[in-house]
């Protein structure tokens, strides 16, 4: 099995690639240019395409966790559901076989999403704006089915007791950096 066909690796393989040509690229135009003062790259943007990417990654990684206990089961007899379990307490050999890189990149995965889950959890901890922000957050990107529009976002807010329009639902992200 070639390692593409892992979709969590797959994601994150293309995650990879488009930084690393986004780097090619801002390198290329400052040797191009010849000038160190030009416009600030912009640090940020990988962080709303990783958000945005956040339920696909996720859900990738569900699948390849559960073929990878199923594969588990059917060579070795084992099931290491919650991959915390290393394989070689269970008493499984992994070396060599094909799950043994496999099941590095679904426990690597599985720690990318652990770390993005403790950032927004680190969010909520702010105390001056951290329910309200982490609320936005999770609303916007983390919620396990997508709500349809901003205005579904907005309705679940004031529900939750954070009513705002939709211009303050777009600036208050920057809003906060500013105090």
């Amino acid at each position: 099995m070639k390692s593409d066909s892992v979709p969590a690796f797959a994601l994150e393989k293309e995650a990879l690639k488009t930084e690393i040509e986004a780097g090619i690229q801002t390198g290329v135009e400052q040797m191009a240019s010849g000038q160190k003062d030009k416009k600030p790259v912009e640090k940020y943007h990988n962080t709303r395409h990783l958000l945005r990417q956040y339920r696909k990654v996720a859900y990738a990684v569900e699948i390849s966790e559960t073929d990878m206990n199923v594969r588990m089961e059917m060579e070795h007899g084992i099931r290491l559901s919650t991959l915390k379990v290393n394989a070689e307490l269970a008493g499984v050999d992994l070396s060599g076989s094909k799950i043994e890189s496999y099941a590095r990149t679904v426990i690597r995965s599985k720690n990318m999403l652990q770390i993005i889950e403790n950032a927004l959890d680190a969010v909520r901890k702010d105390p001056d704006h951290g329910e309200l922000m982490y609320q936005i957050l999770y609303l916007t990107y983390f919620t396990k089915k997508r709500l349809p529009n901003r205005d579904a976002i907005l309705i679940e807010l004031d529900r939750l007791g954070f009513p705002m329009s939709m211009v303050t639902y777009h600036i208050r992200p920057s809003s906060f950096r500013q105090c």
